[in-house]
């Protein structure tokens, strides 16, 4: 049986929503423990990745460092690599070669984001796998 995208995607999605402030994307990062999270716009459409990184760029940039500050919409990344339900893992495991990202947003037939990807999803797999064996 061939593995893919859907077998291994995580589909509970915690999101950040477009128009968010720093201050409610950090607290979903650090409450839930992850690195990054899909944006999606008020239609549920995915639109960006957040990363850690997209917070420590916008916040580094400031002068000064105040709470109002994290009233601040995010900044995200919009040029977002994903891949689909039927994608292989070695097709999954090719991207995460290639890109170095640590997540692959994993889209529906109808475009609609329906799960997600992390390295450690993956290393699951690679695990599991490596036990059976």
């Amino acid at each position: 049986m061939k593995t893919t995208a859907k077998d291994i995607m995580s589909n509970k999605l915690i999101v950040a929503k477009e128009g968010m402030n720093i201050e409610d994307a950090v607290k979903l990062l650090v409450n839930n423990k992850i690195t990054g999270l899909p944006v999606v716009d008020a239609k549920g459409k995915m639109i960006g990745i957040l990363s850690e990184y997209d917070i420590i760029a916008k916040v580094g940039k400031e002068q000064k460092l105040d709470s109002s500050l994290f009233k601040h919409g995010i900044t995200y990344t919009t040029a977002v690599e994903s891949v689909t339900e039927d994608t292989s893992l070695q097709e999954i495991l090719d991207r995460f070669i290639q890109l170095k990202c640590r997540r692959l947003p994993v889209l529906d037939r109808d475009g609609r984001l329906a799960g997600i990807i992390s390295r450690r999803d993956v290393m699951k797999v690679l695990y599991y796998r490596a036990k059976v064996n």
